[in-house]
């Protein structure tokens, strides 16, 4: 005898005996009416489908309701949560809530699959490593275009600054950004410099932060958050390990603050983007006046780029980008 799913058959009666509500099919309004004056939770962990937000003032797992299977949710998903029936019963999700902002990736250039790393998160802080700064700035304008996709602001942290005794490579590398606006600190975990300036970038905002594995991500928000107890992975000249492996949210009292520890990650995709899309995420190029208004800077006649004050690095990453979302090299 086939086993009775008695998580979905509550989930299609309401406690005062209305109508069920049947799967594969549109709530009525008053079943959507029900729904939005239940309480609002966030989701601040998921990790092989075991669910943990902030409900009620209090950290706690849910479970997603039986309608809702199939359904996935992320850190910083906002969702709506039923209260539990019974005192040993987890609070239930039946509904994920439309994201204001969100940041993915793919595996590749020519992958379209894209993987959610966090929604509804306020900036993005790419981390990058002081005595290897070059080797992250192309994994810093990648997610530059994936942060302006998903409507989040990009900060810079180049950290280990007390493993370089010259900070010009350092400078010059930050002076790429500054006509862009992008906020940017040089901190060390080691010796704590910058620390309370990355403190002040991060404050009364959730942050998602994201780096090359080796970059420190996890030393700092072990200073930034003292109770994180994230592991610190041994650091070598080629990078270091995956420490981290799944997203999490940890709240910062002190600054009222959210911080998101994403996975180390060696590349970042674009896949899900169509190459003519890609000039709208350089603000750079998305300023320019061209004749053609779907001009994509690459020869066409009326390009406004070759009178442009462009910095050189910055269009020869779009130009690397361009070509692999083209299916170059």
């Amino acid at each position: 005898m086939p086993r009775i799913d008695m998580d979905a058959l509550e989930d299609e009666w309401e406690d005062d005996g209305a109508r069920p509500v049947r799967r594969g099919r549109e709530l009525s309004p008053a079943a959507k009416a029900r729904i939005d004056e239940l309480e609002v939770a966030r989701v601040v962990a998921v990790d092989r489908g075991r669910i943990t937000v902030v409900y009620g003032g209090d950290i706690v797992e849910a479970s997603l309701a039986g309608t809702m299977r199939g359904t996935k949710a992320v850190v910083g998903d906002r969702v709506r949560v039923r209260a539990p029936r019974h005192e040993q019963d987890q609070p239930r999700i039946v509904e994920v809530m439309p994201r204001e902002t969100v940041l993915t990736r793919t595996g590749d250039d020519l992958v379209e699959e894209e993987r959610t790393l966090v929604a509804n998160a306020d900036q993005i802080v790419v981390v990058l490593a002081a005595d290897h700064p070059e080797a992250g700035v192309r994994f810093l304008d990648r997610v530059m275009v994936a942060a302006s996709v998903g409507g989040l602001d990009t900060a810079i942290c180049v950290n280990r600054i007390d493993l370089v005794d010259d900070r010009t490579t350092v400078r010059a590398l930050l002076e790429r950004y500054e006509p862009l606006d992008v906020d940017w600190r040089i901190t060390s975990a080691e010796t704590r410099e910058g620390i309370e300036e990355l403190r002040e970038l991060l404050t009364g905002v959730w942050s998602a932060f994201t780096g090359h594995s080796g970059v420190g991500k996890s030393s700092l928000f072990n200073l930034l958050v003292p109770d994180a107890q994230r592991e610190v992975g041994e650091i070598g000249r080629r990078g270091g390990r995956h420490t981290t492996t799944s997203s999490i949210a940890m709240h910062v009292p002190s600054i009222d603050a959210w911080l998101v520890d994403t996975p180390g990650v060696r590349s970042f995709g674009l896949g899900a983007l169509a190459p003519r899309d890609l000039a709208a995420h350089f603000p750079e190029l998305a300023a320019l006046h061209c004749r053609l208004d779907d001009c994509i800077h690459d020869g066409e006649p009326g390009c406004a780029l070759t009178e442009a004050d462009i910095h050189p690095e910055r269009l020869a990453s779009y130009r690397r980008l361009l070509a692999s979302l083209r299916g170059g090299d």
